[in-house]
């Protein structure tokens, strides 16, 4: 959707400008995400957001007195619902595989996950550009039995590099976060209204003119 992408490019820009002055990631967090979900959408539910962590800050004491065996057993449910996700991975072509297989392995072997999406990313590039450069040396003769049944993608962007909303800005249109209204008219089917048929055929739904 146009918003989707819109506040996807405002979190982008805001993160790589915040990186190049040294300061945390400016971004949305899954917090926001928990409280728009729950019908808050204005500044006071940030206030009272703040608020709440105010009052916790005297009760951390208590708070860090909690052995960490007593919250093994929820970390494990939550391992468990993340794991799901895995049965959406690719695991017929093992150039999709083998870089799923090792992000998820490295990450608890090395603490940490920066780890493991560096080890996907590269094993990834190195698997797929090798079999790029054979299959392009040997003219397409050698290729792998089962590439076809690996997940397509491509880099270009569907719409273009620019989202809707900054191509109307450049048009200079002044309400540029609305759509265009090329489909006016167009009922779900694909087919002109009523109103539409009469007034292109030169009648006029409501007096009948011709």
């Amino acid at each position: 959707m146009d918003t989707d992408r819109c506040s996807q490019m405002v979190d982008a820009i805001c993160v790589s400008i915040g990186s190049l002055f040294g300061s945390p990631p400016v971004t949305a967090f899954v917090e926001s995400g928990a409280g728009i979900s729950e019908g808050g959408k204005t500044g006071m539910t940030s206030c009272v957001t703040g608020l709440c962590f105010f009052i916790a800050v005297f009760f951390a004491p208590i708070f860090a007195s909690i052995p960490p065996w007593a919250t093994g057993c929820t970390l494990v449910i939550v391992g468990a619902l993340m794991c799901k996700a895995a049965a959406d991975i690719n695991w017929k072509y093992y150039g999709d595989a083998i870089p799923a297989f090792l992000t998820i392995a490295i990450m608890p072997f090395t603490y940490s996950i920066a780890y493991g999406l560096i080890a996907g990313i590269l094993s990834y590039i190195c698997i797929n550009m090798m079999v790029w450069i054979v299959e392009k040396a040997s003219f397409g003769r050698i290729v792998p039995p089962n590439k076809d049944e690996k997940d397509p993608w491509t880099w270009k962007l569907p719409g273009g590099f620019f989202p809707p909303w900054v191509k109307r800005a450049a048009r200079g249109k002044k309400k540029f976060w609305q759509p265009d209204e090329e489909n006016e008219g167009v009922v779900p089917d694909g087919s002109v209204s009523s109103n539409d048929r009469g007034e292109k055929s030169g009648f006029k739904s409501k007096s009948g003119v011709v």
